[in-house]
């Protein structure tokens, strides 16, 4: 299954729906989260929830996407890791970094909020 990634707005929080397999093949999301970054975009909930397969470049777009925002002030936040995904972000210590949610109210309501400490 190729990637496919669908976008949708919530307030000031681009929620990006991610499918398929996330990997060096599969570029997509990098390119995806720039021309939104581009565009004035600043907070990002990327939904994994549905993600097959994720490599080491899936974790380096991901970790690319979060630098990118929060160097412009902004963040990024993950929705629904499945259980792999948790375990490779465990075994890089990457759980350090990201903030994982299980819902998407939850991981809306901390983008919201750091965004109001941000912008205060």
């Amino acid at each position: 299954m190729s990637l496919s990634i669908d976008t949708r707005q919530t307030g000031h929080v681009v929620v990006l729906e991610v499918a398929g397999r996330l990997s060096i093949v599969e570029p997509a999301l990098r390119h995806v989260a720039w021309e939104l970054i581009q565009s004035g975009e600043r907070y990002f909930i990327i939904n994994l929830g549905r993600v097959s397969y994720l490599d080491n470049s899936g974790l380096g777009q991901l970790c690319w996407i979060y630098t990118v925002l929060r160097n412009r002030g902004g963040d990024m936040v993950l929705l629904k890791p499945t259980p792999r995904i948790r375990t490779m972000l465990e075994i890089t210590k990457l759980d350090t970094v990201f903030h994982s949610f299980d819902t998407e109210a939850d991981a809306t309501a901390f983008v919201r909020t750091f965004r109001s400490t941000v912008s205060a």
